[in-house]
């Protein structure tokens, strides 16, 4: 080894693998591709081995690669948790987090409560928006955590559990006579979307979309007026709620994938905080336990 680890060469290289890619770390630390490259050269250069091998397709971590990375995150965290302990007492620091509006709708309140128990000094800052919209935001440095739902081109998260997804429609709603399913979805792109018209595709059930919206609260409106129906995930349906099932013609859905995503390197006790109380909001029953739903059970949503 030649030189001193700098954490500037570390939070590189925890990109590059957290990306899967250099243009892709390169974006989400605002350098240039070659900047990326020539920090990568250095650190391997003092700690003396390849750290990573790469292909015409893809990136790896070597034998030695796999073991710096895990020293490489602890040393990361404890540069942002030796900046943390410096502060002032009464300096308030503000932790920014993204969650989709429907998920803040569910977990919010709880997880304030519980946050300030713990962290008095800390504003949370909360955004909600789709979790496409989200992750961009975290790679530009915008907000410090988010949670969501894993989508086909995303860069990958920590995967916090899979999430059940139901076809839902209002008390008043009848499929009796439709030949065509009329979807009230969230715009293209979106996970449950895909995985909804996916399962009916291979069902042979023919289907129509009448409203889509960014918003949950708009695409419930449309459902609550009994014409139109919709996907969400089981721990979300409404009271009251219908959930359809194969037997009224609607086939199961392939479920959807909750994640976490950081910021790199982004390990603050408050943010550990954020994810464990996330994680306990997340895996209560509480939503309708020991009721019914038109007949079906509604159970534990999280699979720990």
């Amino acid at each position: 080894m030649s030189g001193e680890l700098d954490g500037g060469l570390l939070k590189v290289f925890v990109a590059i693998i957290e990306c899967q890619g250099f243009s892709a770390a390169a974006e989400r630390l605002h350098k240039t591709q070659s900047t990326v490259s020539q920090s990568l050269q250095r650190l391997e250069e003092i700690v003396g081995t390849p750290l990573i091998h790469r292909t015409s397709r893809s990136i790896g971590l070597t034998p030695s690669g796999e073991t710096f990375l895990i020293y490489a995150r602890q040393i990361l965290k404890l540069h942002l948790e030796a900046v943390s302990a410096a502060q002032l007492p009464n300096e308030q620091v503000c932790i920014h987090l993204g969650m989709p509006e429907d998920y803040a709708q569910y977990c919010l309140g709880g997880m304030l409560k519980d946050f300030q128990a713990q962290f008095a000094q800390v504003r949370p800052d909360i955004c909600c928006e789709m979790s496409t919209a989200l992750v961009s935001r975290l790679h530009r440095g915008e907000l410090d955590l988010v949670l969501g739902v894993e989508h086909a081109g995303l860069q990958p998260g920590e995967y916090l559990c899979d999430e059940p997804l139901v076809w839902v429609a209002a008390p008043s709603w009848s499929g009796v006579g439709r030949q065509s399913v009329p979807l009230a979805v969230y715009a293209e792109g979106c996970a449950f979307r895909a995985n909804a018209v996916q399962a009916l595709a291979q069902a042979g059930r023919s289907w129509q979309v009448v409203y889509t919206s960014q918003s949950p609260r708009g695409i419930a409106i449309a459902i609550e007026q009994g014409l139109s129906v919709g996907v969400m995930a089981r721990r979300l349906v409404p009271e009251g709620w219908q959930i359809l099932d194969e037997q009224q013609g609607f086939p199961a859905i392939a479920p959807a994938r909750l994640m976490f995503w950081r910021s790199v390197g982004c390990q603050v006790p408050e943010v550990e905080a954020l994810v464990e109380i996330l994680q306990r909001q997340l895996g209560r029953s509480g939503y309708l336990h020991g009721q019914r739903v038109h007949g079906l059970p509604m159970g534990h949503a999280l699979e720990q």
